[in-house]
This record gives C-alpha cells, sequence and structure tokens, in this order.
C-alpha cells in the first residue's frame, strides 16, 4: 500500500493508505465527467470515488455530493466518510417530514458536505433535492436501476447532477438491456432511449418473444462501454488466492424426494394442513428449491440430506479452530441449520430480515472477534451487500439466489481487500441430484458466461486499452 499525497488536505486524511489500484483508479478517473467504475467487489469503490469528490473540491469545481445507495448501506457509507474524510455528512432517515428537516439542515452547512440517501427515498423529494443543483452523484449498486421501468430507476435518472459516479461491481445481473439505465446517467445524449438501446443490442424471445435471450452488435456494445466504465479485477490488483469453488451433489432423503415427485408430477404440495394445488410454474419452482433445502417448512419435520452434509461439514471447519458462514435464500433452512449446529453444541450468530439494521453490524463484529472458530448463518438478501465477512475461509452455499451476480457479492463479503492472504477462501455450493437445482446451475453458468463477455471479456485489445490509459496517466 502506498501513503497518498497531502495535497487534499483537510479533505481526505493524511493516515488514509491506497492500494495501487486505487491510486491508479482515482488519477484515470478524476479526468472525466461522468463513470461507471466496475471494479470487482471488494477492491475499494467507496475510497476511490470519494477521493474524487475531494480532487473535485480541492480544485474549486465542487462543493456538493448526494450518495445515493440501498438502504442497508447508508450507514456503511457513513462510516466511511468518517474514516477516510473530513466531510460533513447528513444521512437521511425516519419519516417524509423529518427527512426533509435534514435537508434543510444540510442546506444550512457551509463548505463541502456530503448527504446519503437511498433510492426509494429520492422520489419523495425529488423537487427539492434537484433545486440545491449537486455537483456530484454517486450511485452505488448503480444496477439497481435496471428496470427503466421501475419508479426508483426513474427518479434516480430524474435527479439532477453535474457529474454522476456509477458504482457497480455486478453491472449486468442477468441481461443486457440492464446496462442502459446506468449508461443514460452517464450519457444521456449517447444512450437517449431505452428502446432504442434494446433494439440496437437485444436478441428477443421466450415467451411472446418479449424476453432479451442473447446480445448483438457485441463488439460494439464492448467498445462503447470500455468508454466509460473502468473494471478491475482482484486477481489483477490483490495478492489474495483464488476462491475455491467445490460443488457437493447429495442425494436426497426419500422423504423429500416423495415430496419432490409430487409437485414435479402432479403439482400438489402436501403439508400439515393437507394436499395444495399449485397452479403457477413460478411456485412450482420455488416449492421445488424449498423441498431440496428442508422438509420442514411443509411437514413440520426437518429432512435435508443437504443440511446433513453442511453441517457435517461446517463442524470440521469448526474442529479446526476456523470460522465460516453459511447462507441460504429461506429462512427455514437457516432456522433448521441453526438447531443443527447449536445440537452440537456450537453458538451460531444470525443475520436475517428480522434483525434490526442497526444491530447487523454488531453482530458481525461479535462473529468476527471471537477468538477461534465461531458460525455464523445468513441471508443471502441480507447479508450479500453491506457487512465484511473477512473472518471466515470457509463458506457453505446451502442454495442460490438466481442471479449470479447477487451470489458472487455474497461470496465477496469474505473475499476482498482486507481478507487473509495466506489462504484461499473455499465455497461450497450444495446440490441436490437429480433435481431443478441442476437446472438452475447451468442457467446460472449461462448467465455469468453471458456478462464475462460484455463485462469482463478476456478480449486482448480491452484489457490493452485500461492498461494504456493507466499508464498515460501515471506519465502526466
Amino acid at each position: 500500500m502506498v501513503k497518498p499525497r497531502k495535497s487534499l488536505a483537510p479533505w481526505i486524511k493524511d493516515e488514509v493508505e491506497y492500494y495501487d489500484h486505487q491510486i491508479k483508479g482515482v488519477r484515470y478517473l478524476a479526468k472525466r465527467k461522468s463513470f461507471l467504475l466496475g471494479d470487482d467487489m471488494g477492491l475499494g469503490k467507496c475510497l476511490q470515488s470519494l477521493t474524487v469528490f475531494a480532487i473535485d473540491v480541492f480544485r474549486g469545481w465542487a462543493e456538493t455530493c448526494i450518495i445515493v445507495c440501498p438502504i442497508l448501506l447508508k450507514d456503511n457509507w457513513a462510516d466511511e466518510i468518517e474514516k477516510f474524510t473530513s466531510f460533513p455528512c447528513v444521512v437521511l432517515e425516519g419519516p417524509p417530514m423529518r427527512r426533509v428537516k435534514q435537508i434543510m439542515e444540510f442546506d444550512a452547512i457551509q463548505g463541502p458536505k456530503i448527504l446519503i440517501t437511498n433510492y426509494e427515498q429520492i422520489q419523495a423529494h425529488l423537487n427539492i433535492l434537484n433545486a440545491m443543483n449537486f455537483n456530484v452523484s454517486i450511485f452505488d449498486e448503480s444496477h439497481y436501476m435496471k428496470n427503466p421501468k421501475a419508479e426508483r430507476t426513474k427518479a434516480g435518472l430524474a435527479l439532477k447532477t453535474h457529474r454522476s459516479f456509477m458504482l457497480s461491481g455486478t453491472p449486468m445481473l442477468n441481461s443486457v438491456d440492464e446496462l442502459w439505465a446506468t449508461l443514460h446517467r452517464i450519457d444521456p445524449k449517447g444512450y437517449p432511449d431505452y428502446y432504442r438501446f434494446v433494439n440496437r443490442y437485444c436478441v428477443f424471445g421466450g415467451h411472446n418473444g418479449r424476453q432479451v435471450i442473447a446480445v448483438k452488435n457485441e463488439i460494439e456494445l464492448i467498445e462503447r462501454l470500455q468508454r466509460v466504465m473502468l473494471r478491475r479485477m482482484k486477481e489483477d490488483v490483490l495478492d489474495l488466492p483464488q476462491v475455491q469453488i467445490i460443488e457437493r451433489r447429495v442425494q436426497i432423503h426419500p422423504e423429500q424426494q416423495d415430496l419432490y415427485d409430487k409437485v414435479d408430477e402432479d403439482m400438489v404440495l402436501t403439508t400439515l394442513d393437507g394436499d395444495e394445488d399449485i397452479e403457477y410454474a413460478i411456485t412450482k419452482f420455488l416449492r421445488l428449491k424449498q423441498i431440496c433445502g428442508t422438509t420442514f417448512t411443509f411437514t413440520g419435520e426437518d429432512v435435508s440430506a443437504k443440511l446433513d452434509l453442511g453441517v457435517q461439514d461446517d463442524m470440521e471447519v469448526i474442529a479446526a479452530g476456523k470460522k465460516v458462514v453459511m447462507f441460504t435464500q429461506f429462512r427455514d433452512t437457516l432456522e433448521c441449520y441453526v438447531n443443527r449446529m447449536e445440537a452440537k453444541g456450537v453458538t451460531v450468530y444470525q443475520l436475517h430480515g428480522d434483525v434490526p439494521q442497526k444491530n447487523r453490524m454488531p453482530t458481525v463484529r461479535a462473529w468476527s472477534s471471537v477468538k477461534g472458530p465461531a458460525a455464523i448463518a445468513c441471508m443471502l438478501q441480507v447479508a450479500r451487500e453491506g457487512v465484511n465477512l473477512v473472518a471466515a475461509g470457509d463458506i457453505n452455499f446451502q442454495d442460490e439466489l438466481f442471479v449470479p451476480g447477487l451470489n458472487q457479492q455474497a461470496i465477496d463479503r469474505a473475499h476482498r481487500i482486507g481478507a487473509d492472504t495466506t489462504r484461499p477462501v473455499r465455497v461450497r455450493k450444495y446440490i441436490a441430484k437429480g433435481t431443478i437445482e441442476n437446472r438452475i446451475q447451468q442457467i446460472l453458468r449461462d448467465k455469468k458466461k453471458l456478462s464475462a463477455r460484455i463485462v469482463d471479456s478476456d478480449v486482448n485489445w480491452k484489457r490493452a486499452l485500461v492498461k494504456a490509459a493507466l499508464e498515460e496517466d501515471e506519465d502526466d
């Protein structure tokens, strides 16, 4: 790590240290009006974007910045601002009238300052925020604006600022049309219309021919994306061992198989209250995934081959004196895992929707600070963003979300700056043989390949373009 020059004092604290890729990133981005910082997750996008804002302040080009992020990340941003900078900041929270008062208090602050809000709050205060004429906007997890019809996307695109810094380690979660809102925010004239964009770059098919199933004019899109995006991968800039992915395939228990077959073949779900007809394909899909996890949701008895093997593996990690993280998208699976581990004498910390936001970081810190082995069970919907799980070297995925980028975000909670460089992060994925989970894995692989072609393309000229631009900045 390299200490920065003190020319940005007092806005960037003297004790802040930068990685080499962060210094190069700041130099590259400071010269661009608006941009997509698409660095791999865990490479310090917050510090880079705050430093670019500090450069604008130092030059006398800016005084105000608004940070728009998911609600769970607002406190994280406040912590990062306090840790790295001397900028006063205000976090919008509470009911609408209280937020209006907070905006007025923010407006009264003299000198450079930062306002933190979440995507859902912009619409309610759009007029007053636009009247404040912010110099810089930072959109964290900018892929939250992937749907142009969503109100939060419309409000985010309507927010007026001079510069826009779009931050996302997963700019494209599912399909290429999701890039439009981010690109429009960066360059409204270059990407003026969503339908013009999808007609140029999207292939439609699927149900009624309305689903985006592939990309066309691919090289052109990659070239245009490279003009506004800076993206580095962890393996290129950090001395971290690569993640080890281990697929643990198991045959589901006969009781699970009976439930599964009845849903799969007869569209009937057997529960404690009797048989229920399943009418929709999406409901069938969800129930089959749940059954692969545990029968508890439907029968009241926890029967699960995946949990049997996952707990057995995790107990070996605990016995070796190490920490482990378990991820699932289903609350019953989490509770059954906790019950099994506690029956073996292991205390399990938990992160799920019923844990208040203010208690989530303290929960993670308590787990991290345990001397020796410890387990934490996390809902993917809660813990894939905004928490630091670098204390763990082992991750247990009992199931995965249907979007590969979101699953990767969860992995990157442990594989990031600050992780132990002496050992790799091991990710164990538990997959039920002969079930819908095999098809899910194939779909996830296909989606990941599409994203890699557009966003993480290994085309030599693409990597050379970024490298040359960074080297050019160093020579200036």
